[in-house]
């Protein structure tokens, strides 16, 4: 077959050389093999569909045995000289092993193709719910547009060999002509097409792994809330919540992208999470201090209004009323057993016997004739006390009275304290995971975003 005899392989496949050569590119996407975060990078494999017309390789099939087609080495003949614009490895693949169809009118179809790296700009702000715009830019290196135009034959990548991938899942893809122009010379113009890929990362295997242990973590901070201050056990379950979350974290490192250009909204929730943790610990130093102060120093008044009356009764906790609340600072007359719950007893059954047995005494006698301070006697003579002396003794008792309330009051005030610290931790932290995990929805669309229609690849 004389077909080749005094072929230029350097000649572009046009007789006019004033002509320009259109070549059409079609992009076959066949698997994406991984996506480099830290250095912006994605691996792919896909095949290039190139089709030209050779105006100098036509031939009448009845002159060669009615042979329409013949395969042919690609060296042999004219190839468009392929780029890859974008490429990590090598932007001039060797494309020359892979063979070419040749019709007899002219036209010639190539498939080259391979395992490729490009560069893309992966945006990691919203990982685990992360959307990737990866494009793959093939031009002409050489061959201005004047002689050689690449043009894409559809608007989208064909996807219909491609390997599900379980890691990323196509949203949607576009193909789009552009020209390259340089800074020296304005008027040259290079053609090239820009393939995109928008790929949405599988979030699943990241819920499963970090945000549900998370989740559960945070719930063990609220918690510590839970155990009584009489415990002696609440300061190490934080102590524990807050070791346990930074294991976590260790055992994440290789799990998060690790770059330093955006920080993740997963990784911006673990910080606040542990951020709340260790507020946990402290507060609950501050509510344990409450609880353990001694009678010297009374719960200040606006206080005992404020969270001993008000807050304490939101909570159903003892509560102090307006109406009784006295400062004890140099005061006998406080009133003892101020709470209207009282968990003792005991105090209101000896006072009945006190009652009954001062009755007793004064039926027999006339009411005429009892002395003035005869109950008072007798309620001394009761507690085996000295009349004479019940003037220092009832002091003392209405001191020791003062001394149990205060203390009371502290204790009631730190419970208070630590229902307060357990809704604003638990506001806090659904406000952080609901604003922090809901982020992406209302996120921008990456460029180059197209939503996929199967009706596309028809």
């Amino acid at each position: 077959m004389d077909l080749f005899k005094g072929y230029d392989t350097d000649a572009r496949a046009v007789i006019n050389t004033n002509n320009t050569v259109k070549v059409e590119i079609e992009f076959v996407l066949l698997r994406i093999q991984k996506l480099v975060g830290i250095s912006r990078l994605v691996a792919s494999s896909f095949s290039i569909l190139v089709e030209w017309s050779d105006e100098r390789l036509r031939w009448d099939p009845s002159d060669y045995n009615e042979i329409k087609d013949v395969v042919v080495r690609a060296d042999r003949i004219w190839i468009p000289e392929l780029a890859i614009i974008n490429g990590a490895d090598a932007m001039i693949q060797e494309f020359e092993k892979i063979r070419v169809l040749i019709s007899h009118d002219g036209k010639v179809h190539w498939e080259p193709g391979g395992v490729f790296m490009t560069t893309c700009d992966i945006d990691i702000t919203f990982f685990p719910f992360d959307t990737q715009a990866c494009p793959i830019e093939i031009g002409a290196w050489a061959y201005k547009s004047s002689r050689m135009n690449l043009t894409s034959v559809r608007d989208v990548i064909e996807t219909h060999e491609f390997k599900v991938n379980g890691e990323w899942a196509i949203r949607g893809t576009v193909a789009r002509w552009e020209e390259i122009t340089l800074p020296c010379c304005p008027d040259i113009r290079y053609s090239k097409v820009v393939f995109v890929m928008v790929l949405d990362r599988r979030y699943m295997f990241y819920i499963m792994n970090i945000v549900l242990p998370c989740s559960l973590l945070s719930v063990l901070i609220l918690v510590v809330f839970c155990v009584p201050p009489d415990a002696g056990e609440k300061i190490s379950a934080g102590i524990s919540v807050l070791l346990a979350f930074t294991v976590f974290l260790l055992m994440l490192a290789d799990n998060v992208p690790r770059t330093s250009l955006d920080v993740p909204i997963i990784v911006i929730y673990l910080g606040s999470t542990m951020a709340l943790g260790t507020a946990s610990v402290c507060l609950t130093v501050v509510v344990l201090n409450m609880h353990h102060r001694s009678s010297q120093a009374p719960v200040p008044r606006w206080a005992r209004v404020v969270f001993l009356h008000y807050f304490a009764r939101v909570f159903g906790l003892p509560h102090i009323p307006r109406s009784t609340m006295t400062s004890y600072r140099g005061s006998v007359r406080s009133r003892p057993n101020n709470f209207k719950k009282c968990d003792d007893d005991s105090n209101d059954a000896t006072e009945m016997l006190e009652v009954h047995h001062i009755l007793s005494a004064a039926d027999k006698i006339s009411p005429r004739n009892v002395p003035e301070n005869y109950i008072r006697n007798e309620t001394m003579r009761y507690h085996n006390v000295d009349p004479q002396n019940s003037s220092r003794v009832s002091q003392e008792e209405v001191a020791n009275h003062t001394h149990d309330d205060v203390i009371r009051e502290w204790r009631v005030f730190a419970r208070v304290m630590d229902r307060i610290f357990f809704c604003t931790i638990f506001f806090i932290m659904t406000a952080c995971a609901v604003l922090i995990l809901t982020s992406p929805t209302w996120r921008k669309s990456p460029d180059y975003a197209i939503t996929f229609d199967p009706a596309d690849r028809e």
